[in-house]
């Protein structure tokens, strides 16, 4: 196996970008298409590199060249070592051409990583970029010749960019001829023109790798064994049992939010001045509780203003996944099928606390909700 190598995007990607590309070898086993495709994708790695965000950061694969950490090992299995690689990649980066359609090794390649982001579960749309380096004609794609992936819906391959000059037989990549002095400037800013693409490919990309690990901490911390920190909305009419709830938690081994319960608040100002701080608070919690008591005429109120608005801005300032149950430490007086309903509608769980279980339920359900999180 290779050394585990850093990427822009992060995890679970070890590579920013595989290229994709066809030796174009003849029966002699002389390539054709290789040295001008490597002389590309070391330019096209200086204009990345160029922008700050990404000098230290890229990580760009490709089979015949590479940095320390990014060869393939001559003494190891080809096929195992190139599956690998092009599975733990964020971007496919196809140079089409003749050659790569008729290539089964680029079209392994290709599969090989479609089945790892179907895995993953993350969608391959836009991150399966095309280079056009040599004119394709309509014979090199219809009866089905054509990758499908690479296609729109009618079947019709889709526009990538162009990196070729001409249609005709005589036809050759860009700086077809220069690959061994450096390409000139018209080649240089055709590959910078590329270049701004990825640059927004990866930090989409990016953005999303760095939602699921968001995601994937607060299920770890959600399953723990204790040590979560709970915001337990009550009301003043509710001093007691919010009280004697908090203590149980906190016995359990939970931090609990706010010190004291809400009063109910009849001036606009202050009420409103109250939601700006119990959302603060919430952003800083992993789940959110609402008590069900008897003595709680807000509850109906409090499902809506809390369950669901205070606890929507508090996930958009944190960026948690801050899961909300009702406690129901009442039964069938507070458990009605309206309210239940209610509940569900508002993506609250309800949570059956009658006989005072409170920190088993509460441990329950908070590790299935990391399970369904974490999955």
């Amino acid at each position: 196996m290779l050394p585990t190598t850093l990427s822009y995007c992060g995890l679970p990607f070890q590579h920013d970008i595989f290229v994709s590309y066809s030796h174009g070898s003849d029966a002699r086993g002389e390539p054709s298409l290789q040295h001008w495709s490597l002389a590309f994708v070391r330019a096209l790695r200086e204009e990345l590199r160029a922008d700050r965000a990404f000098r230290d950061a890229l990580s760009l694969f490709i089979d015949a060249e590479g940095e320390p950490g990014r060869r393939l090992d001559a003494a190891l299995p080809l096929a195992e070592q190139l599956e690998a690689q092009v599975q733990s990649a964020a971007v496919l980066l196809v140079l089409m051409s003749p050659d790569y359609q008729a290539s089964k090794w680029c079209a392994d390649e290709r599969q090989w990583w479609l089945k790892k982001q179907a895995e993953l579960g993350i969608s391959a749309t836009g991150r399966l970029e095309m280079v056009k380096v040599w004119p394709v004609l309509a014979a090199d794609w219809k009866d089905g010749k054509w990758p499908q992936e690479l296609a729109d819906r009618a079947g019709e391959p889709l526009l990538g960019h162009l990196f070729h000059d001409g249609a005709q037989r005589g036809a050759r990549p860009l700086g077809w001829t220069q690959w061994q002095q450096g390409f000139d400037s018209r080649v240089r800013e055709s590959v910078l023109d590329l270049a701004r693409v990825l640059y927004n490919r990866l930090d989409d990309v990016k953005a999303e790798c760095d939602r699921l690990r968001s995601a994937l901490a607060d299920a770890q911390r959600l399953g723990g064994a204790a040590g979560q920190m709970l915001y337990l909305h009550g009301r003043s009419e509710q001093q007691a049992e919010w009280e004697q709830t908090a203590g149980k938690l906190q016995d359990g081994g939970f931090a609990v939010l706010p010190a004291i319960p809400d009063p109910v608040e009849r001036d606009p100002m202050r009420r409103e001045a109250q939601r700006e701080r119990r959302v603060e608070e919430l952003a800083g919690c992993d789940a959110l509780l609402l008590l069900g008591t008897p003595a709680s005429p807000t509850l109906d109120a409090d499902l809506a203003t809390v369950g669901k608005f205070d606890r929507q801005s508090a996930r958009e300032r944190s960026n948690r996944l801050l899961p909300c149950g009702l406690l129901d430490t009442t039964g069938a007086a507070l458990a009605t099928p309206q309210r239940r309903t209610n509940a569900r509608i508002l993506q609250t769980e309800w949570l059956d606390a009658v006989g005072g279980q409170v920190v088993p339920v509460v441990q329950q359900w908070l590790q299935a909700r990391a399970g369904t999180a974490g999955g």
